[in-house]
């Protein structure tokens, strides 16, 4: 009788999992064709106005200078010099194929190379602000971690040592206003940031 109720469960056990992989290669399936007719349709749309969309504008007093011949801090603010002065937008909210949805394929690349832009500005202030840090420099690399997070930054590294930078500067309240200011937010990764920042108030 045992190994009818086995044999009969183990029955149950195969179909239902053959069930499963047969649903989720129909939803697989489904989700590809959908991707391919959407990435069909947005390479046959045609060009369109792009005036409109707001390029990110940055005065170079905006970027934290400190007096220091530092080699790896003077190199990243000559690096962001050059970075400002090349067209910049923030278009993370579009996957490839929603950008050339809205505005037209013949625009892929000229808003891609926008968006590169804006990456590589946000990616040199992580760097100067780093470069600050291990320089000695905590005001200066703390304004430019603040830098980065207002132009746009999401990365959790960032907020982890812009708190590490408020520690030095024996600023913990800052912390708080930080967490506050993220779980009033829709950071995309609030959770892991809030962690981070709550770990590093409790080392103080």
């Amino acid at each position: 009788m045992r190994l009818i109720v086995f044999l009969f469960c183990t029955l149950v056990f195969v179909a239902w999992l053959a069930y499963e992989q047969r649903k989720a290669q129909k939803m697989s399936k489904k989700a590809s064709q959908e991707f391919w007719a959407r990435e069909e349709e947005a390479n046959r749309t045609r060009k369109k106005d792009i005036s409109h969309i707001p390029l990110l504008t940055v005065e170079e007093s905006e970027i934290p200078a400190a007096s220091t011949t530092e080699e790896s801090v003077q190199y990243y603010i000559g690096q962001l010099r050059q970075n400002i002065q090349n067209p910049m937008a923030d278009l993370s909210e579009y996957s490839n194929t929603d950008l050339k949805l809205a505005y037209g394929v013949g625009n892929f690349k000229v808003l891609s190379e926008y968006d590169e832009n804006f990456n590589i500005f946000l990616i040199n202030l992580s760097n100067l602000a780093r470069a600050y840090t291990r320089s000695g420099f905590f005001a200066e690399a703390r304004d430019t971690y603040r830098l980065a997070l207002n132009y746009g930054s999401r990365k959790v590294s960032d907020y982890a040592e812009l708190a590490e930078c408020y520690l030095r500067l024996d600023q913990p309240e800052n912390i708080s206003r930080l967490i506050a200011e993220v779980e009033s937010g829709n950071h995309p990764r609030k959770k892991a940031v809030i962690e981070e920042l709550r770990r590093v108030l409790a080392s103080y």
